[in-house]
């Protein structure tokens, strides 16, 4: 079963089925919630349930000591682990990303720390690191791992270069990675783990590496190669300039600036088997034999506007391979974009819960989980035309967006791509020859008025 089929009552009973809360009281709430989300995308619960005891008893759910976000969440990493392993993909990508919840105007919310700074002061709130489980052919599954933190849980009265990992906040991406191969399980299913570059560092590719794992990262240091540090070979950055052009790849992307889809040639270059020595940690030499040189492949592809340099265990004997470690990484904007449906469309970073970090953390999970339907459906429910608008809409739901622009209701029921692109009208969109499809934060102003239309719509049937 697909992330997006069903509706959203039919989506949340069967994600949630094993929700595990003692109290049936709190799981008949909590699915409440959930549905609730689904509809009507915002971490505003006054503007979310009309109703002020409504209001009252979602505030008293998030404060309940019993309710916690892992316990909630855990149904959601079954289900879509069991969608990962009966998946006809020939990869999957496990691809990880973090994002900065800035609190530091709430003042009322305790248990939040540090999380950067702006113009030397302080900025205060979590950190939200995923790893979100894409296809191949870039359906999206779900998560399979989410956790928030800030850097005051870490210990940085000493240098970094002397602290082991376990010390130090980047053990994030060694500890999502861990976690979701463990809640994968046994496949037969090749898994790739797809990040940027501030994920470029040694333990982290040695961890995957160990693991069997096959990644792709994009390179951030001009570090030493060779079997160690201190035997100061040539440099990663100085070998690819002197390698030669290995061909060419004509790819589409999306520009950042018109968000226009166009074709772009780029140059490629590779180098394989090159060594990556364990980091030389200052006057702390004693975790450098702990680890052994990694060895790895490099895809390196540019213009004269943009450079990648890919950091891979994946085969790079042929162009096809080239070419598909190249493909692998641009599919990471799908945590990019499933990172803006969580800020544009549930106001993650402007939650008005002012409570616990506990109660905080299950408020944001339970937008992350609904966050994930919302985001396959703007993702694939805007070009899948095989799938019917029943499938996700309740009957009523995709009525109401016809007689809400004043146009026919159709007889038959309407392919889900025609709903969504209607939903895109409401928020702005203007559907045109050769258009970009519809952006998340119009996607997101037309659901929050598709709702109040198909609300309107169901109680004007129920009263004729």
């Amino acid at each position: 079963m697909a992330i997006g089929n069903g509706t959203a009552e039919e989506f949340i009973l069967n994600e949630f089925q094993s929700l595990e809360l003692k109290d049936k009281r709190l799981v008949k709430r909590a699915k409440k919630i959930l549905i609730s989300l689904q509809k009507n995308p915002t971490t505003c619960f006054r503007r979310l349930y009309p109703n002020q005891s409504d209001t009252r008893q979602t505030y008293d759910f998030f404060s309940n000591r019993k309710v916690t976000g892992k316990a909630m969440i855990e149904p959601h990493y079954q289900k879509t682990a069991e969608r990962a392993r009966t998946s006809d993909a020939k990869y999957l990508l496990m691809i990880q990303d973090g994002m900065r919840l800035n609190y530091t105007s709430h003042q009322a919310k305790t248990e939040i720390g540090r999380i950067g700074k702006t113009n030397q002061t302080d900025q205060y709130g979590l950190i939200q690191h995923s790893v979100l489980c894409i296809t191949d052919q870039n359906e999206p599954l779900g998560l399979l791992d989410i956790d928030y933190f800030h850097y005051d849980e870490f210990d940085s009265s000493s240098h970094r270069h002397h602290r082991p990992i376990a010390e130090k906040a980047t053990r994030c991406w060694l500890d999502a990675a861990q976690r979701a191969r463990k809640r994968l399980g046994e496949t037969n299913k090749k898994i790739v783990t797809v990040a940027d570059r501030e994920s470029d560092f040694f333990e982290f590719l040695n961890d995957l590496s160990s693991a069997n794992e096959f990644y792709v990262i994009r390179a951030k240091h001009n570090r030493y190669t060779g079997e160690k540090h201190r035997n100061r070979n040539e440099k990663l950055f100085d070998l690819l300039a002197k390698a030669p052009i290995a061909g060419k790849l004509t790819t589409t992307i999306c520009d950042a600036n018109t968000h226009e889809f166009k074709d772009i040639a780029l140059n490629i270059k590779i180098l394989k088997d090159i060594l990556i020595p364990p980091p030389n940690n200052g006057k702390e030499e004693k975790n450098i034999n702990a680890y052994k040189a990694v060895s790895l492949n490099i895809v390196m592809a540019y213009d004269q506007d943009r450079e990648w340099i890919l950091l891979t265990n994946l085969p790079i004997d042929t162009q096809e391979q080239i070419n598909e470690v190249i493909f692998i990484y641009k599919s990471r904007w799908h945590i990019e974009d499933y990172h803006k449906v969580e800020k544009t469309g549930y106001q993650v970073d402007e939650l008005y819960l002012h409570a616990s970090k506990q109660a905080i953390e299950s408020a944001l999970i339970m937008a992350a989980i609904s966050a994930c339907r919302l985001y396959w459906m703007i993702y694939v429910g805007r070009v899948e035309d095989t799938i019917q608008a029943n499938k996700f809409f309740e009957e009523y739901e995709w009525k109401a967006v016809y007689v809400y622009l004043n146009e026919p209701v159709p007889q038959k029921i309407p392919a889900l791509s025609e709903v969504i692109y209607k939903i895109a009208r409401l928020g702005g969109y203007k559907p045109r020859k050769n258009a970009p499809p519809p952006g998340i934060k119009t996607m997101w102003i037309g659901f929050q008025k598709f709702s109040v239309a198909a609300t309107m719509f169901l109680n004007m049937s129920r009263n004729t």
